[in-house]
């Protein structure tokens, strides 16, 4: 509304009748009224979605690390967040879905945060459009956002092409942005399956649908990850990397794009990369060959002190990476580095020797894991 004062006075002005008489509306009342306003037909109604946003919003709250006090605003919130739509202003007025509901929620003695929350879970409107305050409305904007995603993928309506009528593609990169400005940790693919494991128990509708849409849900959410990394001007190759490797917190991918990008240009990079790309191609192979009984590295068939030396080193470097800084966890690969190329000139991989060959194997396995716990490396280009 910034900008356009003098337009909503004078709407209100027009409004002063819907405005009055909404004064009467109970919220349980509109609330309960919601039970006959289609969300879509397919999904079905608002009250249903607002039932799923409520345990969706709850589990999100406490992963992200909310306040008991946060979490009962943000339960009341969630119950009540869509009352206004049944209103006569809102009804002659749709763009002031949401700033209703924040006046109205104020006057029925609603907690000033509740009804923040109410207005700021609209928020972004726009690609680039403001973004929620308050912890409570930044969630139940989550919330609602990844609900309408989940909601429409799995009932087969995804978008295509240009083709996105229900703006799912803002929706989800609204999340991408909020959950980048709160600095929340975000597990995406964990949080996801709890969601629906949430749905599941209160026997919520489309359950076992929305299980079925993970995929797919998962990529469209990445993808908008994507968006945000290129709008920074951060490398493709480095966003593949990134997105590709096995972290799911959305943070995370972030701060290690901007951690790679930061060291690209230094004289260690290009030889790192190129010794970390080598030993995650053999790890693949090796994750293919050897079972996971095979998969524990044995010290005591080590030949050469190259091999003792990059084992001791990964296990230091695992230490260095449980206190989960990207930076820390880029300088702990780029010190393997000289040990790896140590190993390749001192020992055969695929040697004759069985047990020797596949303990060498488990032993760039579980440096190759490590490595794509930070980012998939051979998807970096170096020259």
């Amino acid at each position: 509304i910034k900008g356009n004062e003098k337009v909503l006075t004078a709407r209100l002005e027009d409004g002063e009748f819907f405005y009055q008489e909404d004064q009467q509306i109970k919220i349980a009342d509109a609330v309960e009224r919601l039970k006959l306003v289609t969300f879509h037909e397919k999904i079905g109604s608002i009250y249903e979605k607002m039932q799923r946003v409520s345990y969706f919003a709850e589990t999100i709250g406490k992963v992200v690390g909310l306040t008991n006090e946060e979490l009962s605003d943000l339960q009341r919130a969630s119950e009540i967040y869509k009352f206004d739509l049944v209103t006569n202003m809102v009804g002659e007025f749709p763009e002031l879905q949401g700033i209703m509901g924040e006046k109205y929620a104020l006057m029925q003695g609603e907690k000033p945060s509740v009804a923040t929350a109410i207005r700021e879970h609209y928020l972004p409107t726009s690609s680039d459009g403001v973004l929620p305050v308050t912890n409570v409305g930044a969630v139940l904007a989550i919330a609602d956002k990844l609900d309408s995603v989940m909601s429409f993928f799995a009932v087969g309506m995804i978008p295509t092409g240009s083709n996105d009528p229900y703006a799912l593609r803002r929706q989800a990169y609204g999340v991408v942005r909020i959950v980048e400005n709160k600095g929340w940790y975000f597990p995406i693919e964990t949080l996801r399956g709890e969601m629906i494991s949430a749905a599941i128990q209160h026997q919520g509708k489309l359950s076992d649908q929305l299980e079925a849409s993970t995929p797919e849900v998962i990529d469209f959410i990445k993808a908008r990850v994507r968006q945000h990394l290129l709008s920074q001007k951060i490398r493709y190759d480095i966003i593949d990397a990134v997105l590709k490797s096995q972290q799911e917190d959305l943070i995370k991918m972030a701060e290690t794009a901007l951690v790679l990008e930061k060291h690209i240009q230094e004289a260690t990079f290009k030889p790192t990369i190129e010794a970390l790309t080598r030993v995650m191609n053999l790890a693949k192979k090796g994750q293919e060959l050897l079972s996971e009984s095979q998969l524990e590295v044995k010290p005591e068939l080590f030949e050469t002190e190259s091999e003792k030396a990059l084992f001791e080193a990964i296990i230091v470097a695992k230490e260095a990476f449980s206190g989960e800084n990207m930076e820390l966890n880029y300088l702990a690969l780029e010190t393997l580095g000289p040990k790896v190329e140590a190993f390749f000139e001192d020992n055969m991989v695929m040697t004759d020797d069985e047990k020797i060959r596949n303990n060498r194997l488990a032993l760039l396995v579980q440096l190759g894991n490590l490595a794509l716990s930070f980012a998939s490396i051979d998807q970096l280009i170096v020259k």
